[in-house]
């Protein structure tokens, strides 16, 4: 029978407690078929891993100790365990997948069709298909509400934004926003939708009853993806084709900054500290940090070609 000291059962649950504590950024790079791993306390690429597919969307799953990786060129989503840093398994899917999320409970997994119109529904225990949901024309950025209830779908091709009940998996609602919306983010009480409107060069802001639009925010050239920082103060939008990131601030609801970042930024996501936000930069193959307080970028990356990491890639 093994014996431990008090020091060495001291030195046991510190170093299970570190592995616990790690966060990681999954960045996808389409042009290479890679994901990097990003360890986001020491901001460096710790592995990159191969995933056929042309991998795009990202969305992350603490409870199952997952991330998922969407993949265009021939449907379905990778997934990666996140202990482990390896992949573990392929979903395959239909037409071409590109959004993607994860309910607020890790419970099941929303992978969006491109082609298909549609949001298919997937356990995340077993990947089993749950259900299939019509939605409008090329559905892409998704967000779930923090009490689980509605799943908010950005119709790219619709110029709309759709409101699924994930109770009765049926449409509740959908609503104009700007032109062509893609990335979305939810508030953390639930009480605001931001769409990042690529055509339009604005943000669409509405509340979750009867999907009401309250502003119309012009930010930058083809905005992205967007991110919420410092307890939903200050809102973060990749502006793709002038390099830039719009900073609004969420109370008076302007814009009140633009940083440069890298060629082309596309995802962006915001750490654990909720003030370290990480955008991927498509043209450079990197990632840029930015200090939400600074509002500087205070580091950049190198990762692979073609950096995209659309959706909810930190994870805590």
């Amino acid at each position: 029978m093994f014996k431990f000291s008090p020091l060495s059962l001291l030195a046991l649950f510190f170093v299970v407690f570190q592995a616990d504590a790690a966060e990681y950024a999954f960045i996808t790079n389409q042009l290479d078929n890679s994901v990097s791993i990003i360890d986001v306390e020491r901001q460096t690429v710790l592995k990159n891993l191969i995933v056929s597919g042309k991998p795009a969307g990202v969305a992350v799953n603490s409870k199952h100790y997952q991330a998922y990786i969407s993949t265009p060129e021939g449907g379905g989503f990778t997934v990666i365990d996140t202990q482990k840093l390896q992949v573990s398994n392929k979903i395959p899917g239909r037409g071409a997948s590109l959004g993607i999320a994860v309910d607020a409970h890790g419970e099941r997994v929303f992978l969006a069709d491109w082609y298909e119109n549609t949001v298919d529904v997937y356990s995340a225990e077993t990947f089993q298909k749950i259900q299939t949901i019509h939605v409008g024309r090329s559905p892409s950025g998704m967000a779930v509400s923090p009490d689980n209830k509605w799943l908010y779908v950005a119709n790219r091709m619709d110029d709309s934004l759709s409101q699924i009940d994930l109770s009765h998996y049926r449409l509740r609602n959908t609503t104009k926003t700007g032109l062509h919306p893609f990335g979305i983010v939810v508030s953390s009480d639930g009480s605001r939708i931001y769409t990042a409107n690529v055509e339009s060069d604005d943000v669409t802001v509405l509340q979750p009853d009867h999907l009401k639009r309250i502003k119309h925010i012009a930010v930058g050239d083809r905005p992205y993806a967007v991110a919420l920082a410092l307890k939903d103060k200050r809102l973060f939008v990749t502006n793709q084709d002038d390099n830039t990131v719009s900073v609004i601030d969420t109370d008076t609801l302007t814009e009140i900054k633009r940083i440069e970042v890298g060629e082309k930024p596309e995802g962006i996501s915001t750490a654990g500290n909720d003030r370290h936000v990480y955008v991927a930069n498509w043209m450079d193959g990197t990632v840029s940090v930015i200090d939400a307080e600074k509002l500087q970028v205070i580091n950049t990356i190198i990762t692979g070609e073609g950096s995209r990491a659309f959706g909810q890639f930190v994870m805590p």
